[in-house]
């Protein structure tokens, strides 16, 4: 199996990242000691593996118990590597942040992805997944969902930490209001 059926995606694109370092054009790693070069390609690796939304409850979890203790974010590796996670995460999860034009065009391309995996599901004769059927469309459902109980919650903890990125919250919220009268 495949990455021992871990992050296989994040896993694949971390490997393809370093696969193509091995270039020395590419390589941007290639004037640091060997000890700067682990450090950054564990950060690296870190930062990517926590965009697995299906770790995302545990890696959330992990931020709000340490923002708990103290807002001192930049003493300690492991703390770092938190709030440069959480940054990766924040970026990964974004577009629900954008102002409406940009979202609702990355939102509709997203949502033919979603459908271009239930087609493949539904010829293999597989169930479709939720939210991926065509016939039966529900992006309104699924974004409201996926604000309330995924972005919103991390980005109000993450503006809690540097409240100078609250506009996302309140874009979120902006977007989220969009589907109040625009149902699929």
């Amino acid at each position: 199996t495949l990455y021992n059926n871990r992050s296989i995606l994040e896993n694949h694109h971390c490997a393809e990242v370093f696969e193509l370092m091995k270039n020395p054009r590419l390589n941007i790693l290639g004037g640091m000691t060997d000890s700067q070069r682990r450090d950054i390609r564990e950060t690296i690796i870190e930062m990517v593996l926590w965009t697995d939304m299906g770790l995302h409850a545990k890696i959330f979890g992990q931020w709000k118990r340490r923002i708990s203790q103290d807002h001192d974010l930049y003493k300690r590796k492991d703390d770092q590597r938190l709030v440069l996670s959480m940054a990766i995460k924040m970026a990964d999860i974004n577009n629900c942040g954008r102002p409406e034009n940009l979202y609702l065009k990355w939102t509709t391309k997203l949502s033919e992805e979603f459908f271009l995996q239930g087609d493949n599901e539904r010829a293999r004769g597989d169930p479709v997944s939720p939210f991926m059927d065509r016939f039966f469309p529900s992006m309104a459902k699924s974004q409201v969902a996926f604000m309330n109980y995924v972005v919103i919650p991390m980005f109000e903890s993450i503006s809690d930490y540097l409240p100078a990125m609250h506009f996302s919250v309140d874009r979120c919220e902006q977007n989220k209001s969009y589907w109040a009268s625009n149902d699929d």
